[in-house]
């Protein structure tokens, strides 16, 4: 994963959405006329499947490969998808009370600015369509219908995640679910630390000057 988080570049927390043309046609009302990365942005490509007659969206993360999908395309999902990831980046790092706090509003913050815009990567795509494949076999295959609650989307999310997948330049295979919750462990030590070296700066004795 290297050094890549949100807090490079001016401190920005933003999610940045490249959409297909499939699915920018649905949300055309929301798209931005840049075309321009973001570079301390986290970066999400999207692409619209039908999978039994319903539109379904595919969100992948760049870095990771993590795919979160939506079945059935409402534009709540999107104004919710900043609420949906911080309860899946809980339910892959499993921390305990007072981590997961810290974690859930990392992932908020996060979140809290949004912008779509047309926008492909070939190497993206090459796993946006495998993930579609192997969501088609779970709705057709192993339950018959498409998962409906978002519980439900995160358990084949997790198959999906937990599928290997490799990116050019990578001498090895890896598992999008281990890179996303590393990503996410490794953003929560970032801030932690970066608070520690805060308070080191004002120790807790030093006492103000008295005025005569």
């Amino acid at each position: 994963m290297g050094d890549y988080h949100p807090y490079n570049l001016e401190n920005k927390f933003m999610l940045q959405f490249h959409l297909s043309r499939t699915l920018s046609g649905d949300l055309k009302k929301h798209l931005s006329d840049s075309l321009d990365t973001d570079a301390g942005a986290m970066q999400w490509y999207g692409h619209r499947v039908t999978v039994m007659k319903r539109k379904c969206v595919l969100m992948m993360e760049l870095r990771s490969r993590y795919c979160m999908l939506f079945a059935g395309l409402t534009k709540q999902d999107f104004d919710r998808f900043a609420d949906r990831l911080w309860r899946e980046v809980l339910s892959i790092c499993l921390l305990d009370d007072e981590h997961s706090s810290q974690l859930a509003s990392l992932a908020l913050l996060t979140g809290e600015q949004q912008r779509y815009q047309l926008g492909s990567n070939r190497s993206i795509q090459t796993h946006l369509r495998q993930a579609a494949e192997h969501l088609h076999d779970i709705a057709n295959q192993q339950m018959g219908r498409l998962p409906q609650s978002g519980e439900e989307q995160f358990g084949c999310g997790v198959q999906i995640n937990e599928t290997l997948r490799k990116c050019k330049g990578d001498k090895d295979y890896f598992v999008p679910l281990d890179r996303f919750r590393d990503f996410w462990l490794g953003m929560l030590k970032f801030q932690q630390t970066q608070q520690a070296q805060k308070k080191k700066r004002v120790p807790d004795n030093v006492l103000p000057f008295r005025r005569h």
